[in-house]
């Protein structure tokens, strides 16, 4: 591979086989091929095979296998025949869980791929990272991530974050020019390197090395990737297998003890220990509480919510407070100039909507022509060159902004104008540029004039503008400012942000010609002020009910917008967010209050206004003291401390910056607040899946332990054998949790509290449950029991009656389980098609088996009739009917 960087940039090109304009489409298809995909090593999931054989990884399925070796010697064959059956069953049903699980999880990865920014057939074009090849041209931005090894041929003001790959702590500073091959990998200032980020400027590059052949790729080769974690739930689910495990000892080393004190079979007893054991333990409850998660995350994503950390899908559960950026979150992002003014006092208004460059200027009512108002046409001219959004024509027909949506509003406005900005460009070339930061709130651009000498327009936040002001262009004059007219300009910026405007204010410089760059020190002073636009951005139509549904979920909204007080109010007004007492806060404000009185007040404040990256990070602070759940957005390189520090850091999919996006825990591909409490919903909903499938598996468990405990102890006949109680398992738990796990959302979910994240999976409402439905199970299957040994003492009978009617219970108790609160026919009985699919596979696995001789003899049982079949679906539906009537007298809300 050549040391491009000691390349000059045309020879890079040459040895590319490729221009500054990028590759056509079909070449970079043809290059795919051949390098392969821009990705780093991963670890290799494991094989089917060995996910297959990792089912049976369990000391109790160790103990079946012996204790099945023990059946064979001691004779009984046909029962170690029936549990290598079921383990083998057993195994299918969790290999089948795992292998979907993991291909969910894969292709949630695809969806929060890293994008690049590339010119593909002369037009810009997003493309996934993964598609890169060498030869491709990158354009690179503040907060991007690198996504290749890539050698610069324009860098301006470009720095980049290399602490990743060089551990360098400060931004480096990028140039293009050729170094010498001994250069260190850390000095090579004319590479940009694959997994840094653009700290600074802006650039352009192109790609020298994909995937492995990278400088990361290559370190990424040597290490073993680091495990999924797990997510807090999975975490307290695994401490609760754990302590079931320690009582499912207990229970098996009880009956062996119990049946040896009434002088029962120490083989029988030591496998109706085991099988008590494996019982009582739900082994499934890993596997299922992962197709729980994998499938919410799932539904998530295609609802425009993409979980990037598997904690948040818990937490979402309990957020308690959103703190949500206002444009294109709460707003359409969809930014058009209304109005404005000059500083030579022509005041206009503008119509047309949107991107599309149609629409006309007014002056009191009158259209005009650029002709007509040259202090317009200046005005414009500033804003359309200091801008970096393009206006792009879709084959479609449609139009859309590359960039900045405020900026490309400008462009839009300035078209509408006469004003092209490609022929701007042209006549006035852009030499240097001083980038928008949050904290100097204002861009510049140095351009070559066409009559000669050189000018630095600077556009900003109006009252940002003005300041670095000292005088004001009047017609062709330039006039030295002075109060009257400043306050003439406030005044009137005050009056359009009243009207929920965004401002943008313009101004311009003369410098010597033989300037090639600028600082901030050179434009902060001496500017002539040329006037300001007002532009909208209508509130999104479903973010208003979306912030309702909220409220009603108890979850609190708080707006955060760098935008002027005045236009966040009005917005927020219209949205609903300002109740009774709530305050806007501006930035200035924030930064005299102390941590303390900022906690104290903040439950008061609805909205943040002229607020910048760092204050969102006091913000989150202060709610937390308060002991609050908190959820942030945000899109830009400085979010991501705040979006980090928050309980739930949510960034934009669509205006993000990658930096922002790797700091999130979720990512919204469409930029929306409706899409945020959708999430929520969601999220609520998979804790809620998850505690189904844990109080079904526990009831029904507990509910059969019982009932060895119990006979034993009474002294009874045994009534179910070890073989029994693997098959039910099978059959029940089996076909039962992976349905439960696709339920759908309870109507209303969201009118409940948040959740406390401290609250444990198995609280007291669930335990009671549990415990209420396993003494159901207790009490009918013994009285089912004792009627038979009542009635046949001397056959098999009774055994088959509590055998069936075991399994029935099941069938009838996850229905129980679908919903809490609601009964079965209101939710109704077909609205999970999955879970009545399961319950009758069970019906019919366990009608067969009793039908069937080799079950039979198996399972020591025999065929029932008609009217016993009835009697066992009539009693195993108690544990429905005892749950319905709950439901119908304790209502919902209640959490027994």
């Amino acid at each position: 591979m050549p040391a491009w960087h000691t390349l000059p940039v045309k020879e890079v090109f040459y040895k590319l086989d490729t221009t500054p304009d990028g590759l056509a489409t079909a070449e970079a298809r043809n290059r795919l091929l051949i390098h392969g995909l821009n990705e780093l090593p991963k670890e290799k999931p494991p094989s089917p095979i060995l996910t297959f054989l990792h089912q049976f990884r369990s000391p109790l399925i160790y103990v079946l296998f012996f204790a099945a070796l023990l059946s064979i010697v001691s004779g009984h064959t046909i029962d170690s025949l029936i549990i290598f059956t079921v383990l083998l069953l057993n195994a299918v049903i969790g290999f089948l869980q795992e292998y979907r699980a993991e291909r969910t999880l894969e292709a949630l990865e695809e969806l929060s791929a890293p994008r690049a920014t590339v010119l593909r057939d002369y037009e810009e074009e997003k493309i996934d990272a993964a598609e890169l090849v060498p030869g491709d041209v990158v354009l690179l931005e503040v907060g991007d991530r690198v996504p290749a090894d890539c050698r610069l041929f324009l860098a301006i003001n470009l720095r980049t974050d290399e602490s990743a790959l060089t551990g360098e702590s400060m931004p480096v500073e990028k140039q293009v020019n050729p170094l010498p091959e001994d250069t260190p990998l850390a000095e090579r200032i004319n590479m940009v390197y694959s997994g840094t980020t653009v700290a600074y400027g802006r650039g352009m590059a192109v790609v020298v090395a994909t995937g492995r052949q990278t400088e990361i790729g290559r370190i990424a080769s040597e290490v073993v990737a680091e495990p999924r974690a797990l997510t807090p739930v999975q975490r307290k689910l695994s401490r609760l297998a754990g302590q079931l495990g320690i009582a499912g000892l207990a229970v098996a080393i009880s009956i062996i003890i119990a049946g040896l004190v009434r002088n029962l079979p120490l083989f029988q007893m030591f496998f109706l220990g085991v099988a008590a054991a494996v019982s009582f333990i739900p082994e499934g409850l890993p596997a299922a509480i992962t197709i729980v998660l994998a499938v919410g995350i799932q539904r998530m994503a295609k609802n425009c919510a993409v979980v990037r950390k598997l904690p948040a899908v818990e937490t979402l559960g309990s957020a308690t407070v959103i703190c949500s950026d206002k444009t294109g979150t709460l707003t359409k992002n969809e930014m058009t100039v209304r109005q404005g003014y000059t500083s030579s006092g022509t005041q206009f208004s503008v119509t047309g909507e949107g991107y599309v460059p149609a629409g006309d200027f007014y002056v009191h009512g009158h259209g005009v022509t650029r002709e007509q108002v040259p202090d317009v046409e200046r005005l414009f001219t500033a804003l359309v060159l200091c801008n970096n959004a393009r206006l792009h024509h879709e084959e479609s027909g449609s139009w859309r902004i590359l960039g900045d949506p405020t900026e490309g509003a400008l462009i839009v406005a300035g078209d509408k104008l006469g004003l092209k900005k490609h022929e701007l460009e042209t006549t006035q070339p852009r030499i240097d540029e001083i980038p928008f930061e949050s904290e100097k709130r204002y861009m510049a651009t140095l351009h070559n004039l066409p009559e000669g000498g050189k000018r630095v327009y600077v556009k900003g936040a109006p009252e940002r503008v003005l300041a670095m002001c000292c005088s004001y262009s009047s017609g062709e004059r330039v006039l030295p400012m002075n109060p009257d007219k400043m306050n003439e300009f406030v005044i009137a910026n005050t009056e359009m942000a009243a009207n929920a405007l965004r401002l943008l204010a313009a101004a311009y410089k003369d410098v010597p010609p033989e300037t090639v760059e600028i600082e901030h020190q050179d434009v902060e002073h001496d500017l002539v002020f040329l006037g300001a636009v007002g532009m909208i951005d209508p509130p999104r139509d479903e973010a208003r009910v979306a912030i309702q549904a909220a409220r009603t979920a108890g979850i609190r909204v708080i707006m955060v917008t760098g935008d002027h007080p005045d236009t966040a109010r009005t917005v927020a007004e219209l949205l609903g967010l300002l109740e009774e007492g709530m305050r806007v806060v501006d930035g200035r404000t924030l930064d005299k209050l102390t941590d303390d009185q900022l906690t104290a007040l903040i439950g008061s404040i609805a909205v943040f206004a002229r607020a910048e990256p760092e204050h969102k990070i006091r913000i989150v602070r202060a709610l937390k003291r308060q002991g609050h759940i908190v959820a942030m957005t945000g899109d830009g390189v400085n979010d991501a401390p705040a979006l980090k520090l928050a309980d739930i850091g949510i960034a934009m999919g669509l205006t993000g910056t990658d930096v922002a996006k790797e700091a999130a825990d979720m990512v919204l591909l469409d930029d929306n607040f409706a899409t945020i409490i959708r999430a929520v919903e969601e999220g609520r909903g998979i804790f809620a899946n998850i505690r189904r499938v844990v109080t079904y598996l526990l009831s029904t468990n507990i509910g059969e332990v019982l009932i060895h405990l119990t006979t034993i102890l009474s002294g009874l006949p045994i009534p179910l054998m070890p073989v029994q109680i693997l098959w039910i398992n099978l059959v029940t738990d089996g076909f039962s949790t992976v349905p439960l796990s696709l339920e759908r959302k309870e109507a209303g979910i969201l009118h409940e509290p948040p959740r406390n994240p401290r609250e444990p999976v198995v609280n007291k409402p669930i335990m009671k449950r549990i415990t209420r439905a396993a003494i159901i199970m207790l009490v009918g299957t013994l009285a089912l029991y004792l009627w038979g040994l009542q009635h046949h003492p001397e056959s098999n009978r009774p055994r088959t009656l509590a055998f069936v009617v075991m399994v029935f219970f099941q069938v009838f108790n996850v229905f129980n389980v679908r919903s809490f609160n609601y009964s079965l026919f209101r939710i109704g009985v077909l609205s999970n098609p999955y879970v009545v699919l399961g319950a009758t596979s069970s019906t019919l696995a366990q009608i067969i088996a009793v039908n069937t001789n080799f079950f039979q003899q198996a399972f020591k049982i025999v065929p029932l009739t008609l009217a016993e079949w009835l009697l066992c679906v009539a009693i195993a539906s108690s544990v429905f009917w005892v749950e319905e009537i709950r439901k119908a007298v304790v209502g919902r809300g209640s959490p027994h």
